[in-house]
């Protein structure tokens, strides 16, 4: 159920005691010239702390409105369930009613195992910065998730661009290019 400004406000069972719920504000720019992107939501604590498939739903789609990578979801859902816990330790979080989350999301650097994949097929595999009017394909062909001007991406010899994340997972299996099935050195 939506309520004023676009805020999503689970409907909860009808009884005459409120249910204690998480307010989570979630913040995004991932993309780092584009302007921070915020949206809200509250969900009930017992529904968030056990993962039901309702809060799954609400979070995953308020991200996916935000233009956040579907690739991307069940890593952050799975972080908002473990602050989610914790706050529900803290004592002066006991009886609370309303406990707040804040969530910021930001452009990730890649991880040192990730430039050594691309190091060991050095010469093969480029580092792009997307722009617009770059590059035909807006699409990772393996996620099916759109590529945001401004992200950082791999180009394969064949010219052809794919998520980090997505191309070394695609090679650990294969040494084709998922499109034009180009041979990389193995």
């Amino acid at each position: 159920m939506e309520g004023e400004d676009g805020e999503v406000v689970m409907q909860v069972e009808e009884d005459s005691s409120l249910c204690p719920v998480f307010s989570i504000e979630i913040f995004a720019n991932i993309v780092s010239d584009h302007e921070t992107i915020i949206q809200q939501l509250l969900l009930p604590q017992d529904q968030l702390t056990q993962a039901s498939s309702t809060s799954w739903s609400a979070i995953s789609s308020k991200l996916s409105q935000m233009e956040i990578p579907f690739s991307l979801h069940a890593r952050v859902m799975l972080k908002i369930i473990e602050c989610a816990r914790s706050a529900m330790k803290e004592t002066q979080n006991k009886k609370r009613k309303n406990i707040p989350i804040i969530v910021t999301l930001g452009p990730a650097a890649a991880t040192p195992s990730e430039d050594e994949a691309v190091d060991k097929r050095k010469g093969s595999l480029k580092k792009v910065k997307v722009e617009e009017g770059k590059f035909t394909v807006v699409q990772c062909v393996i996620c099916l998730e759109e590529i945001l001007d401004g992200f950082k991406v791999i180009q394969m010899p064949c010219s052809h661009i794919y998520h980090l994340h997505c191309i070394l997972s695609w090679l650990e299996k294969s040494n084709l290019c998922p499109l034009c099935r180009f041979q990389m050195p193995t």
